[in-house]
């Protein structure tokens, strides 16, 4: 499902209604937050980007990261209100193009292999949330793989590979 292109992006397609793209820099973004030393704590927030109005593929750009409000331990993180809070900030800073594509935190472990809260928070999300699209982008950062899922609305739960 995730392949590599020749400029380093990332692509994946679950159908060809159901698709995407991470760029480079949203994936060393990521990165940065990987769990490397002992005493690192979880960390985590949303994905943002675009919904491409021609192919409907879902375009990742940016991540909300840790804050004030955020609960953070070495295997738990709860995301506080202020990632609800910067996600509207950037909706509005993009004249209302953008949105929330997903959720993503990281695992002190190489292949990050989501718990049951992990699963809990995104059918939340997916049944409660407001976010457009058929579903939300679901990614675990571990200590040497990011683990990306799509969950769409309904329950359905798909692995699109790890980078």
């Amino acid at each position: 499902m995730l392949q590599q292109l020749s400029n380093g992006n990332w692509s994946w397609q679950i159908s060809p209604e159901i698709r995407g793209s991470f760029p480079i820099a949203f994936i060393q973004a990521l990165s940065s937050w990987r769990q490397i030393r002992c005493l690192s704590r979880e960390a985590g927030g949303l994905i943002l980007g675009y919904i491409d109005i021609e192919t409907g593929g879902l375009l990742a750009e940016k991540l909300t990261t840790p804050g004030r409000g955020d609960q953070r331990s070495r295997t738990g993180f709860f995301r506080g209100v202020n990632h609800q809070l910067d996600a509207a900030k950037w909706h509005h800073s993009t004249a209302g193009r953008g949105t929330m594509l997903g959720l993503w935190h990281t695992h002190p472990e190489p292949i990050p292999t989501p718990s049951g809260t992990d699963w809990t928070d995104l059918s939340n999300v997916l049944a409660q949330g407001q976010h457009n699209g058929q579903g939300l982008i679901y990614i675990i950062v571990g200590t040497t793989k990011i683990s990306c899922w799509f969950g769409q609305r309904g329950g359905k739960i798909k692995k699109l590979g790890d980078i």
